[in-house]
């Protein structure tokens, strides 16, 4: 009789291995304020999770930040973002998100690293976004952006900057 030890072990060791090698940088916060008037909008908040992702956004955002005042668009992936008279707006831009669909920023991070980081961003703004156009509500990108969405709101979006100042 054959023993099923080895692919069992081999199996409980890919379970255990997964969270790790699927961890998530970012986190999508949903809340709503309830006052005695009722229930307020709806708050979407993307934020980076652990030390080292939040010192990678730290230094993109800054970044960031420097192309925005420099008058240069910041390519997010499935979003963009640029001031336009004066007033910050994020509008649609890749179709296909891809590595080649975001802003190049220095760092000295791997590329690699960089890449996913950045595609696991475009993936939860676009979530963010797609939740906030069907309820309405606020959008925000921690260290970049804050927009307010009516339900059913086309693009592009108004904004304003998150915790820094153009």
């Amino acid at each position: 009789m054959a023993s099923w030890t080895g692919p069992k072990v081999f199996l409980a060791g890919l379970l255990l291995a997964l969270p790790w090698g699927l961890a998530q940088e970012w986190r999508l916060t949903r809340s709503q304020s309830l006052t005695a008037g009722g229930a307020q909008a709806w708050r979407y908040t993307l934020s980076p999770t652990g030390k080292e992702a939040q010192a990678l956004w730290r230094a993109l955002a800054q970044g960031y930040q420097a192309q925005l005042r420099s008058g240069y668009r910041v390519d997010l992936g499935a979003w963009r973002t640029y001031f336009l008279g004066g007033r910050l707006r994020v509008e649609p831009h890749c179709p296909r998100v891809n590595a080649a669909c975001f802003s190049f920023i220095a760092l000295p991070w791997d590329k690699a690293r960089l890449d996913r980081f950045l595609l696991e961003l475009s993936a939860l703004l676009d979530q963010a976004l797609a939740q906030a156009r069907h309820t309405g509500g606020v959008v925000v990108l921690t260290r970049l952006f804050r927009l307010e969405l009516s339900k059913g709101s086309p693009p592009p979006y108004p904004a304003t900057p998150s915790g820094w100042r153009p």
